[in-house]
């Protein structure tokens, strides 16, 4: 067993021990059918081809509003993507990416991304010119460091940076008045900025798996906090003792009675029937 194994490391025996797959020959033909579908609806729909790289005419397709290049196997994307001034919606989401272009920042139309689970190191400061950027997902990458340039993104209303390596959140992000959705849970923050109080929108705030220790009041009295997750973090056991904590309580109390829980006691209907 152990010396077939060796055997397997030798360049003779690669081929029939090694655990690396065999790539899947590239689908010329799936790419033309895209390419083709394309001119036709302005998306570019090719999802877990196996593509190692982008296809090149796509950079020059600048028509396109839609691009899904999700859950391939792409190192890098040109440079020409650039161009791509229509471009709407971009998903790269699950390939090998290292890093975004900064010509990214010139796609001004850009609303969503999607750049999750890749092997991302840092974001283009260029990416602060996309100021109709909604969505951006950046999760499961390996972010140390977030650009202050985002903040000039004021269209944002959901950011997910969880699962990266982030150590501290730029105060300027306190500038983004429409975001209602912040997820920055499992990285190695230590702090909240206290400037996140001005995120009078800021609904929804995920720092679960942090080192987190306090969380300013503002974020709790000036914002629209109604949902925190706080597990995994040092903070967790203390929520209820930090300042302002009770005005959002109130407001999370607000928020599930609105949404018609607990149900009001319908007298004709029998106990034991579903009623509380």
């Amino acid at each position: 067993g152990e010396q077939r194994e060796l055997q397997g490391l030798g360049t003779a025996g690669m081929g029939a021990y090694s655990s690396v797959p065999t790539p899947a020959p590239l689908d010329i033909e799936a790419i033309h059918k895209a390419e083709k579908e394309a001119k036709r609806t302005k998306v570019f729909l090719l999802r877990n081809a196996g593509l190692p790289t982008c296809p090149r005419r796509l950079a020059y397709m600048s028509a396109l509003r839609e691009v899904d290049l999700s859950s391939n196997r792409i190192v890098e994307l040109p440079f020409e993507l650039g161009e791509l001034h229509k471009l709407r919606i971009l998903n790269v989401s699950y390939n090998i990416l290292a890093e975004l272009p900064h010509s990214l920042g010139d796609c001004v139309q850009l609303r969503i991304l999607h750049a999750e689970h890749n092997v991302i190191e840092q974001i283009p400061d260029t990416m602060g010119q996309l100021e109709r950027l909604q969505q951006m997902d950046l999760s499961e990458n390996s972010l140390s460091v977030l650009p202050p340039s985002l903040s000039k993104c004021t269209a944002l209303f959901y950011m997910n940076f969880s699962e990266n390596m982030i150590e501290e959140l730029p105060p300027e992000y306190g500038g983004l008045q429409n975001l209602v959705e912040m997820n920055v849970s499992f990285n190695n923050l230590s702090d909240v900025p206290e400037e996140y109080g001005r995120m009078q929108n800021l609904q929804k705030l995920d720092i679960r798996g942090n080192l987190i220790n306090t969380i300013p009041s503002s974020i709790f009295t000036d914002t629209s906090l109604d949902r925190i997750y706080t597990h995994e973090c040092p903070v967790h056991s203390v929520i209820k003792q930090q300042q302002g904590y009770s005005v959002f309580h109130n407001r999370k109390v607000a928020r599930i009675k609105k949404n018609g829980w607990p149900p009001e006691p319908n007298p004709n209907r029998l106990k034991g029937w579903g009623d509380a």
